[in-house]
């Protein structure tokens, strides 16, 4: 029993003035003296208050005892601390119920809101010297019991030789260093483990880690610095350790007569039994053991005691009885309660549970005997009872334990549940059952009618029901007590009852003394309350039932909503799918899972959970293709046929009807017979061509548009007019390009279109006027008209068709084709919303740059072919532009999502990849050091550039942007040739050395130089030095007029002029120029794909020379860093074309800027 010092005095002082008779104790020791009343008062002494203790603890063994009808105090103890504990009625578990409502409600809002001995007989020998063999030496352990500490002793022996081992700790290091030890005459051998027999090796490993514990913990306490551990011949064992150690012996099974024969002092003897002969007499080699495990039994000793005691272990729990017996100790009555079996010990580790109990034989056991026992290795069952057992098992108890009358209600629900649990039988006779009265059940019945969800409540006296909610309207089947009744001499928990009120109050907030406690309808929030935990709060205060109505109320499991596709007409179908759902409440559960809702309410009022729902895929496809709550409510949801491609990427094919797969599959795999190309072309097209034919085909018979973004050179405008050739007679095509481009366009269709009729836009404004009106006139009624008298093909220039808009308004185009789209980049200029206004059934884009430095060029080409396609551009922007150009991890995300939406509207191949007879072309980097002069106003120059653009803010970078590139287009001049800068600098530019040098050396090997400058005053110089030199050349600007140059593309492809010198943005499109085979680049531009446009005009289909590119860079100077820049910003353009693109100057920022000047 353990009691605090404070207790022991208060009980000393307590007895000390109650009775003032004298106390004396015949030991010296002194006496505690306190004062009381003014008065010094001489006390006892510790001798007599533990006297006392004693007494309040064993009463019975004291003399002149007479039973007072009172519990025992320590079994009283123990059942209010189990009734604190687990009751209900206890103020900390109430307090725990009602703070789990308090917590559920703000959880919820959150959630919504988004040893023994081996003991083997011992044969005697004969005296001598012992020859110790491997697997022969024994460890005989001992056990010492001293109240409930427990230690440890040990024996070692060989043959019939035994010595006490005198310190455990130095055995176990000898054993470790393998030290040779001589304990007597007739036992000395060298200690390694493999001198010891199976068991004891078993025994030693433990005994090993028991001394390193203690090691260990002797270090922690002294921190670095401890003695080695010193443990003499016995050594005290936790309660983890001596079941370890039990557990290393075998253990006897229980028999129907084992239990008579647990105790052994010395030879075991069984006793008598009817009907059996008289047990043999038992020695310990009854317990004989196999193999490596110990026998079923361990020596104990005792302190006081000579010898020990063999005790035998068994497997299984002690079979345990009781009994309560109703009876009357003198005023008061109550319940005695015997049982069969005593307990000494228990023994609780980590790895199981040990008994030390013994049959009752009905007599006290002497303070200085130990109990008879036998040691139960017992099952994890019992744990829950131990200690109910202990206290009703004590082995000091005689006659059983007494129950007052008034404290059976406690023993029933704290004890006998415990026992249960366990499954310990207990004998409760019908006297005791009906004289000590029933236990308080709480009965909570749960409903739900057209206002809300209700409650009523009732307290269970066994067959007596008392209504607790509502109070004042009778229940059926509850009882009204009155005094003729027997359900008046119920005792009712008042505590239990009111407690259960008061949890009922807090659930439902709609309470009369009247009517049942009720949550309205409209009450989500507590309803959900109640739903998701609130019942479990009344489960723990008694039972629950509910009807069917209240139990639908909550969906099981978790909702599942797929996706289902179809194709009626070109246009996608799409149909949720959602057993357990209503079809018409799809978008407002999709609504709530966006809103990280843990609950959702359908409008039956029905809740469904949240927290596993799959709604995954809808979710996506409902925020790629922009769907409102209503349109998924509807039930199908049609859109246009071009978001088929998106939606086969999300949706499993189980959601996929087989028109859908065909759908897709005649886009992705198109059937090269299902078209066949025009007889004038067959002989024409290459094989890439064909297969460019039959994908434009396809996406006009889809009624989809596309980009035919084939690699400079491989020839895109015969592809389109092979579309247009075998459409004949479906309308008029019209063909917008650059205005360089118009007639290289009328060229083209002459030469490979058999009998279609060709106009181009050109002349006056009343001239274009009357020409367009003339092509509306023409297939506004094609009956009336025949073939030869209506125009075919359109060309028009951009920037004409940006003039004649309005002219336009009366046309009909089956086809329109934009050559260069890249010219409608940006959305926001006039041109790109003028060629959106020109009505035509079926759209096409000729570039080989669809994106040249944003993603924004891709939208505004998309818009023109396919409006809605990539949604309005705030919303592109939001969903595709901005994570894709952001790092992290959706970047690849919405780059692959944005890929599955475009990727089959965009075709694109290279010439490395089609065309096996296209010489190579190889590119080379000539690095030119700027020197004296020239240098010096470049340093100078670029420092001055550096300091002002470090000066600059960043809040006005953007209103000096403007300048600052400006200053960074001087620096680039310089590079080239100061003059171009400085009119009074020194003819001296190192670039210029470098590329006429450049151009001699071509003309010695009779190849011919196309030369590109994005600055035509640094052509002019060129032009100059050639000419000074006496080479001829020819010149291309955006002065040139268009015929001029289509003149002089053919002099040059068909003379001996060995220059071509061509402005870059006059000259990088349209030009066949396959007659060079040398391209220098005189100056880097930013746009990459601009220069390999330029290249393409040398590196093309009719090209039979390797075509060598060079790029003239200046070292050490700006023109190094937009090379590496190039390789940056090309990636994105690769990403979605496979092409190459560069950032503009216009896209860089000020850290970009100062990179460049780094």
């Amino acid at each position: 029993m353990m009691m605090t010092m404070n207790t022991i005095m208060s009980m000393i002082m307590m007895i000390s003035v109650q009775d003032r008779r004298s106390v004396m104790c015949r030991t010296m020791t002194s006496s505690i003296r306190i004062r009381l009343g003014g008065r010094r008062y001489t006390g006892m002494c510790k001798h007599v208050a533990a006297m006392l203790l004693l007494f309040l603890d064993q009463p019975e063994r004291f003399r002149g005892f007479k039973r007072s009808g009172v519990t025992s105090h320590i079994l009283s103890d123990y059942m209010r601390a189990l009734d604190a504990k687990n009751d209900n009625t206890g103020q900390s578990a109430q307090l725990d119920v009602l703070k789990r409502i308090v917590d559920a409600k703000s959880r919820l809002a959150d959630e919504q809101r988004g040893v023994i001995t081996q003991g083997a007989t011992k044969t005697k020998r004969k005296s001598g010297s012992i020859i110790v063999k491997p697997g022969s030496v024994r460890l005989e352990p001992t056990l010492i019991m001293n109240r409930e500490l427990w230690s440890l002793t040990l024996k070692i022996g060989c043959g019939d030789a035994s010595y006490i081992i005198k310190s455990i700790s130095k055995f176990v290091a000898d054993m470790h260093n393998g030290a040779y030890v001589s304990y007597g005459q007739k036992l000395s051998f060298t200690h390694t483990p493999d001198m010891l027999e199976p068991f004891s090796l078993q025994l030693f490993r433990f005994l090993q880690g028991v001394v390193g514990s203690r090691a260990a913990a002797q270090l922690q306490n002294n921190y670095y610095y401890a003695p080695d551990v010193r443990i003499e011949r016995e050594i005290m064992l936790t309660d983890g350790e001596l079941c370890d150690l039990l557990n290393l012996f075998e253990a006897e099974p229980q028999q129907d007569y084992i239990e008579d024969v647990l105790i052994a002092r010395g030879p075991l003897e069984a006793p008598k039994h009817e009907g059996r002969e008289r047990a043999r007499q038992l020695t310990p080699d009854d317990f004989a053991h196999t193999d490596d495990a110990a026998p079923g039994y361990v020596e104990v000793a005792t302190p006081g005691e000579s010898r020990s005691h063999t005790i035998a272990i068994f497997d299984g729990n002690p079979q345990f009885r009781f009994i309560a017996e109703y009876v009357k100790e003198g005023a008061s009555s109550g319940v005695r309660i015997t049982s069969n079996r005593t307990i000494t010990d228990r023994i609780v580790g980590q790895r199981g549970v040990y008994l030390m109990s013994a049959e009752h034989n009905g007599t006290p056991t002497d303070s200085h005997m130990m109990p008879v026992s036998g040691l139960f290795r017992c099952t994890d069952s019992i744990l829950p009872a131990v200690d109910a057992l202990m206290t009703l098992c004590a082995s000091n108890v005689s006659d059983g334990v007494f129950i007052a009358e008034n404290d059976w209600p406690m023993f029933a629900r704290t004890i006998l549940p415990k026992l249960t649990e366990a499954g310990i039988g207990f004998d409760i006779p019908q006297e005791v059952a009906e004289r000590m009265g029933v236990d308080c059940q709480i009965e909570f019945y749960l409903d739900r009618d057209l206002q809300g969800i209700t409650c009523e409540a009732v307290a269970r006296y066994g067959d007596f029901v008392f209504q607790l909610v509502p109070t004042a309207k009778a229940l059926r089947g509850v009882i009204n007590p009155d005094s003729r009744s027997k359900a008046a001499l119920i005792k009712r928990d008042t505590a239990r009852e009111s407690f259960a009120v008061q949890v009922v109050r807090q659930l439902f907030p709609t309470w009369s003394s009247i009517d049942v406690a009720r949550i309205r309808e409209e009450d989500e929030q507590t309803i959900l309350l109640l739903l998701t935990e609130g019942v479990d709060i009344l489960r723990s205060v008694g039972q629950v039932f509910s009807t069917a109505a209240f139990d639908g109320m909550m969906m099981p499991g978790s909702p599942t909503v797929k996706v289902g596709l179809s194709i009626d007409s070109n246009l996608v179908e799409i149909s949720p799918i959602a057993d357990e759902v209503p079809m018409n409440e799809v978008g407002a559960l999709l609504n709530s899972y966006r809103r990280n809702r843990r609950y959702h309410r359908f409008k039956d009022g029905t809740f469904v959970d949240l927290k596993n729902a799959d709604l995954h895929e809808l979710d996506q496809i409902a925020t790629d293709l922009d769907l409102d709550e209503q349109q998924l409510d509807s039930g199908r949801i049609t859109i246009p046929g071009y978001r088929a491609f998106l939606l086969d990427a999300q949706v499993d094919d189980d959601g996929k009807s087989e028109s859908f797969v065909d759908y897709v599959n005649d886009v992705k795999i198109i059937d090269p017979k299902r078209y066949e190309v025009p007889r004038n072309l067959k002989n024409v097209l290459r094989p890439y061509q064909v297969e460019g034919f039959q994908w434009l085909s396809t996406l006009w018979d889809k009624g989809f548009g596309g980009i035919l973004a084939d690699e400079m050179g491989l020839g895109k405008s015969v592809q389109l007019l092979s579309l247009v050739e075998a459409r004949k007679g479906s309308g008029p095509a019209l063909i917008v390009c650059p205005a360089s481009l118009v007639y290289n366009w009328a060229a083209e269709c002459e030469k490979f279109t058999q009998d279609l009729t060709i106009e181009v836009v050109a002349g006056t404004k009343a001239q274009r006027r009357k020409l367009i009106a003339a092509v509306a006139q023409q297939w506004k009624n094609p009956s009336e008209s025949n073939d030869m008298q209506r125009t075919d093909v359109v060309i028009t220039s951009y920037d004409l068709l940006r003039r004649d808009v309005d002219d336009y308004a009366a046309c009909r185009f089956a086809l329109m084709a934009l050559d260069e789209a890249q010219y409608i980049k940006n959305h926001a200029t006039k041109l790109a919303k003028a060629v959106k206004q020109i009505t035509a059934e079926h759209r096409f884009a000729l570039t080989g740059t669809p994106i040249e430095n944003r993603l924004s060029e891709l939208w505004s080409i998309f818009d023109f072919l396919m409006p809605g396609l990539l949604g309005t551009y705030t919303k592109f922007r939001e969903k595709y532009e901005q994570p894709i150009m952001a790092p992290g991890s959706e970047h690849s995300v919405m780059a692959d999502k944005l890929q599955a939406l475009v990727g089959l509207f965009i075709k694109r191949r290279l010439k490395k990849d089609v065309l096996t007879d296209l010489p190579d072309k190889f590119e080379n980097v000539l690095t030119v050091k700027l020197e004296g002069e020239q240098r010096k106003l470049y340093a100078a120059h670029e420092q001055r550039l550096r300091a002002t653009l470090t000066k600059t803010k960043d809040a006005d970078f953007n209103t000096k942007k403007i300048r600052i590139l400006a200053e960074f287009t001087l620096l680039r001049e310089i590079c080239c040739d100061p003059r171009l800068v400085y009119a009074d600098a020194k003819n001296a530019s190192a670039k210029l050395d470098a590329i006429c040098e450049l151009v001699s050396t071509c003309m010695d090997e009779s190849k011919k130089v196309l030369v590109f400058s994005q600055f035509t005053s640094f052509l002019d110089l060129i032009g100059t030095r050639l000419a000074e030199q006496g080479v001829d050349f020819y010149t291309i600007t955006g002065e040139t007029p268009k015929k001029r140059r289509v003149e002089l593309v053919d002099e040059f492809n068909g003379n001996d002029v060995p220059v071509f010198l061509i402005s870059l943005k006059a000259g990088n499109t349209g030009l066949n120029l396959v007659g060079a085979s040398v391209v220098v680049h005189a100056d880097p531009w930013w746009n990459a794909a601009a220069q390999n446009q330029a290249t393409d005009r040398a590196h093309r289909i009719g090209q039979t020379q390797d075509v060598n590119v060079y790029q003239i860079v200046a070292k050490d100077t700006i023109e190094e860093r937009i090379l590496k820049l190039q390789e940056k910003k090309s990636e994105l353009a690769q990403q979605f074309t496979d092409g190459t693109a560069s950032g503009g100057v216009g896209t860089l920022s000020k850290d970009d800027l100062l990179d460049l000047l780094a």
